[in-house]
């Protein structure tokens, strides 16, 4: 079993039930701060720049196999589609807030918003963690799969564009393009947050799993402990469509997944998307999945397919 040497010279904190820690996280310090205490986050990253950023982990905290994944809009790191599925992955996962969101820093001003630059988020927390590894003799974890849900999936493939050299696997769900994604100044900019905030209705078969109603509340509430700050900087990267002008240097096996449409509700992300995003992707790379009966919780339906895909 390999073991993962943590960033150095950061605080932890002992929460009342920590989790079982993972070696790539375990020794990190957390400074003390009271969304921190509040939210699901178990540990504070701090970026060269100064910002942190609140990393969450579920899975197996010995597997030697990690993925990442990037939450939706609104959403936070914590969120576990399907616990069961997880669990029989033998994958151990994690999940970093994006600014605004959850235990991480909102943005400071001048710094990007762009998606690009929430994919160098990652890949720091990543390359610095593997730099440790190297420089202690610790064994290292090569490279990872990426897992992202809307706005999530956009930065999972930024990141498999930009950072080859760290990613081997991606599923990216419900994606849209630039010509069709939508941000909802009412529904995913003002909090509370609810279903309506992620496309979700009442009646999405996926809310009939056990306990799914309650996660995605609770990631809900995560998204809003810092208000709608987390909102509004992700309506400013969605304005800028350049993360797409680098899908042509994504190497790593990409699911594309869709739902294919609950009842007679149209879907605001379709196979469609999957399509134009595939046709900018090198041949061979990527594949485009239908999933029928799914609605906008389609990742909750396939969770187990899609670790699969990057946890092999």
């Amino acid at each position: 079993m390999r073991t993962f040497c943590a960033v150095r010279g950061i605080r932890q904190t002992v929460r009342p039930t920590p989790p079982a820690p993972h070696p790539l996280t375990d020794g990190v310090r957390v400074p003390a701060r009271t969304v921190l205490n509040r939210s699901m986050a178990n540990h504070l990253f701090t970026l060269a720049s100064g910002r942190s950023l609140g990393v969450s982990a579920t899975g197996d905290p010995a597997s030697g196999r990690l993925v990442v994944v990037c939450h939706p809009t609104p959403g936070a790191g914590g969120f576990d589609p399907d616990p069961i599925a997880t669990q029989r992955s033998n994958t151990h996962i994690l999940s970093l807030d994006r600014p605004g969101y959850g235990a991480s820093d909102p943005l400071r001003p001048g710094e990007p918003t762009r998606i690009e630059a929430r994919a160098d988020d990652i890949a720091e927390f990543l390359s610095r963690s593997e730099q440790v590894a190297r420089s202690s003799g610790g064994s290292r974890y090569g490279r990872v799969g990426v897992v992202g849900w809307g706005t999530g999936g956009m930065v999972a493939l930024s990141l498999a564009a930009r950072r080859p050299d760290l990613v081997d696997r991606v599923a990216a769900v419900s994606v849209p393009t630039p010509t069709t994604q939508t941000f909802d100044p009412v529904l995913q900019g003002l909090v509370p947050y609810s279903l309506a905030s992620l496309d979700v209705t009442a009646e999405d078969p996926a809310l009939r799993k056990p306990g799914l109603r309650n996660r995605l509340d609770r990631m809900l509430e995560e998204a809003a402990l810092q208000g709608s700050v987390g909102g509004e900087t992700d309506r400013l990267a969605l304005r800028d469509h350049r993360w797409t002008h680098q899908l042509g240097a994504v190497e790593a096996p990409t699911l594309l997944v869709y739902g294919e449409g609950a009842g007679d509700r149209d879907e605001l992300t379709t196979v469609d998307d999957g399509a134009w995003l595939r046709r900018r992707m090198p041949r061979g790379v990527a594949r485009v999945v239908r999933v029928r009966g799914a609605g906008a919780l389609v990742i909750a339906s396939v969770w187990g397919r899609i670790l699969r895909h990057v946890s092999s």
